[in-house]
């Protein structure tokens, strides 16, 4: 496992933390930009779960203005958040992805024409 680059702040959740984890270890080279696109992410997870608790802790449901139940706002929030952050993990660790699906690729080619 990859030492973080920077301190994780303490409100991060654990599920934060660990993405960050696994994110730094599939891309050691993360700097910059993508860097501050990995501490975003993982602020829209930790955002993401206590949203999640939120709604959880409301039964997923709320009451509308006319008093009818309706999903809980939190819970949606909480799914944007996620969509949100898995949309930033996709595009740091997609590099990679590319790479090695373009190489391995190319292997392939190699020995298909060599026979």
């Amino acid at each position: 496992m990859t030492e973080p680059i920077f301190d994780l702040p303490d409100h991060w959740t654990t599920a934060a933390r660990e993405t960050v984890e696994e994110v730094l270890s599939v891309r050691p080279d993360l700097d910059g930009a993508d860097l501050g696109a990995l501490e975003q992410a993982a602020e829209l997870i930790s955002q993401a779960d206590a949203l999640r608790d939120v709604a959880s802790a409301a039964g997923w449901v709320s009451r509308s203005d006319s008093g009818a139940e309706v999903p809980h706002r939190a819970a949606a929030e909480a799914r944007q958040a996620r969509a949100s952050a898995a949309a930033i993990l996709g595009r740091l660790v997609d590099v990679n992805a590319q790479t090695d699906r373009s190489a391995a690729g190319r292997a392939l080619a190699r020995k298909r024409w060599a026979r």
